[in-house]
């Protein structure tokens, strides 16, 4: 599921259940669903209601079938829904009729919408709930539920009693109000994001070109740029439509949104170039991403077409015709990813879905190989049936691996200081690494000194599971465009970027837990790990990006030094810039066996400086023996030394347990540690840089008091700042 709005929302709930009162017993949520109809259930279960609010709220209980009953009620369907749902929504505004919504005389399709409503007159909190499909109706109930939830926790009314849907980001709701003849009617200070797209998309002018027409906003009309892609784009269609082959007698819509946060709201996801349900690409202009436009482009070409294909094959197919990818021609980079071994399998090429570590960045060239050797002149010809699982192995493992070309490697010594802070994204639309608020937040950062950021990927796991779920699907979380789109803006300010992929590991586990126990787990989870971290040498890479982690905390994997030293090799393959592993502070970094690959020691560097209640001179003491521990360090493995990350939160005693955040709010303490531990730090020769934890995207993040590690706008961001803005050091020097 994606519906990031329940997640920020179950999120804000999961301290505030605790407040309610046991007294009142345990209340069911009960989803009622037809017979047969266990896709919707299995759908639920990765729902923030059962995932987040059940296992932390022993007051609820949530019941799901067709005999489904409880305090609250969800009647979930799918389109189209049987006489007895439908019979429900008598006497409201809204009507379910064959493959439409009517909401208030407005049509919407059934297959591009989801509709809850409130029953205004029932006994208990009722709602129907109808989806497009399965996945969809699952999503909109689970939305239900954790509002529902959250109307207990706060004592108050729900927010919305009807909500048409389209994703998490377009939506029509608003409240029941009574009309003059007693009946119900909508309200008239409802959301429409429906409209407002509408009216957006209304005013865009229209560059015609015979095949395209670009439709930019009207402050882009004039500028010559937007001329230019027209002509592009409507070259590439002229180069590609023979090879599909596609009809072009109608010539191919093209929108230019005005940022990734538009691009989201209108179409529910983001990326270079996006195709919305008609199959018409909606892009964000930058004049370095024609190759994506083109991709786009061909991917619309290939809807068009008709033609019935697996996810990653359609990739392959729109490639094939677009050529270029990430700067380079797809066959270029084929020989890297072999050497890198990231290639996929046939059966993942050809699976039905989307595999959770299917890389968008290291799959498309291969699928795109697969295409090329197909018989035939054109994509009709090559996919008129689907290929043999052994013809595509066959093709796969006839790539040949490059020849020992790792990628130039810059020597640690005489690079510049880094005086970075961790930047970290703030899920949500407005927020996130692709919205335009990062602008101003690089600006606040650089007025403080700070001269490199890091930028921090997440793929999840649990600790003994051999496969990783990539956490790039939505706006809500770090996309692959997002990160582009803030390396970018950072090197506009002339900011040097660090790219530290991390694993958020579940079960209220750390990375450094991360083991498997077999063999055999091994080798898939290195298979999955290696792509992730390859996917992002990808981008790193192609952004130009000064540093690359290829890992963050994972003690105990650091036994598998064969497994790791191949992984340092296939970064290399992708990626000329400098190259670390982030080592936790405690058992870590002072094990890690291939620092010799490497170009600095780094260190999340969260040193324990002193007990509770301890004085300023104990905390000196301890200062002092934590920097004497990495100058040891940065002379025993011949490496300058990058502390990846270091901070304290506002906390009480911050200096006990630096990793820690939460506890008593103290702003002073935090304050204190930064103080001493910066002190005694300095910025000797064997010093790479310092990365303070941490700033996020999101400037409302710095509101409130609690104690958490960002310390913008508190006591500490002044003894930061001090630092940050040290005169530094001519060049960083390998110690002796």
């Amino acid at each position: 599921m994606h519906d990031v709005r329940a997640l920020v929302l179950v999120l804000t709930l999961l301290t505030a259940t605790a407040a309610v009162a046991d007294d009142a017993g345990v209340r069911t949520f009960a989803v009622r669903t037809p017979p047969g109809a266990g896709a919707i259930a299995d759908a639920l279960r990765d729902g923030g209601f059962q995932r987040w609010i059940l296992p932390r709220d022993d007051s609820l209980a949530l019941a799901v079938g067709p005999d489904a009953a409880g305090d609250v009620l969800v009647e979930a369907q799918v389109f189209p829904a049987d006489e007895r749902v439908a019979g429900l929504l008598a006497g409201l505004p809204v009507a379910v009729r064959g493959d439409a919504v009517v909401v208030a005389g407005a049509r919407y399709p059934a297959r591009d919408c989801a509709l809850a409503v409130r029953l205004p007159e029932a006994p208990k909190p009722t709602w129907v709930v109808l989806g497009h499909d399965a996945e969809m109706a699952a999503e909109l109930a689970d939305h239900v539920l954790v509002r529902a939830a959250g109307a207990r926790v706060r004592g108050s009314s729900e927010d919305a009693d009807y909500l048409v849907y389209e994703h998490p980001y377009s939506q029509r709701s608003g409240r029941w109000h009574r009309a003059a003849d007693g009946g119900w009617t909508t309200d008239p200070d409802e959301r429409d994001d429906m409209a407002a797209r509408a009216a957006a998309y209304a005013a865009l002018v229209a560059l015609e070109r015979p095949r395209v027409v670009l439709r930019v906003p009207p402050a882009k009309a004039g500028d010559p740029a937007y001329a230019k892609l027209a002509d592009a784009l409507d070259a590439a269609v002229r180069e590609m439509a023979p090879k599909v082959p596609a009809e072009v007698g109608r010539p191919l819509e093209v929108f230019v949104e005005t940022d990734f946060v538009a691009q989201g709201r209108h179409l529910g996801e983001i990326g270079a170039a996006v195709l919305d349900a008609e199959g018409r690409p909606h892009l964000v202009y930058h004049p370095d991403d024609l190759d994506a436009y083109r991709y786009g482009v061909a991917r619309a070409l290939v809807r068009r077409a008709a033609l019935t294909l697996t996810p990653w094959l359609e990739d392959g197919a729109a490639l094939w015709l677009a050529g270029g990818w990430y700067g380079r021609a797809w066959a270029a980079w084929l020989p890297d990813l072999a050497a890198a071994a990231v290639l996929p399998d046939a059966g993942e090429l050809l699976a039905a879905e989307r595999q959770g570590d299917g890389s968008a960045v290291l799959w498309p060239p291969a699928a795109a190989a697969v295409v090329e050797r197909l018989e035939g002149a054109t994509l009709r010809d090559k996919l008129r049936a689907p290929p043999p699982p052994a013809r595509v192995a066959a093709t796969l493992s006839d790539v040949e691996p490059g020849g020992a070309r790792p990628a130039a490697r810059r020597a640690a010594t005489g690079a510049p200081f880094q005086a970075g802070v961790s930047f970290a994204m703030r899920n949500g639309l407005e927020v996130g690494y692709h919205a335009p608020v990062i602008d101003e937040r690089l600006g606040r950062l650089a007025r403080l000194g700070v001269d490199s950021v890091s930028l921090m990927p997440f793929a999840g796991s649990a600790p003994n599971e051999p496969r990783l779920r990539f956490m790039n699907r939505s706006p809500g979380s770090e996309t692959e465009v997002g990160l582009i789109h803030a390396a970018r803006r950072a090197h506009a300010r002339g900011m040097r970027v660090f790219w530290k992929p991390h694993l958020w590991v579940s079960r209220d586990s750390w990375p450094g837990d991360v083991a498997m126990t077999s063999d055999a787990d091994w080798v898939a989870w290195w298979r999955s790990y290696r792509r992730y971290v390859v996917q992002h040498a990808v981008l790193a890479e192609h952004t130009g990006s000064e540093l690359f982690s290829i890992g963050v905390e994972l003690g105990r994997t650091l036994g598998r030094e064969g497994e790791w030293r191949a992984l340092i090799a296939a970064v290399r393959r992708v990626y000329s810039g400098r190259v670390t592993y982030s080592g936790n502070w405690w058992g870590d970094y002072d094990r890690v066996p291939f620092w010799d690959e490497l170009d600095f020691v780094g260190v999340d560097a969260y040193f324990p400086l002193a007990g509770a209640g301890a004085d300023r001179a104990a905390l000196a003491e301890g200062a002092r023996r934590a920097v004497a521990e990495l100058a040891a360090a940065a002379a025993r493995f011949g490496r300058p030394v990058i502390l990846t990350e270091v901070g304290f939160a506002a906390r009480r005693d911050a200096w006990a347990s630096p990793h820690e955040e939460a506890g008593e709010y103290h702003e002073g303490d935090q304050a204190l540690a930064y103080e001493v531990l910066l002190e005694a730090l300095g910025r000797p020769p064997w010093l790479a840089g310092v990365y303070f934890w941490k700033v996020y995207t999101d400037p409302s993040y710095e509101d409130g008091t609690g104690g958490m590690f960002h310390f913008l706008g508190r006591a500490a961001e002044a003894a930061v700042a001090d630092y940050l803005r040290e005169a530094p050091p001519p060049v960083v020097s390998t110690p002796q």
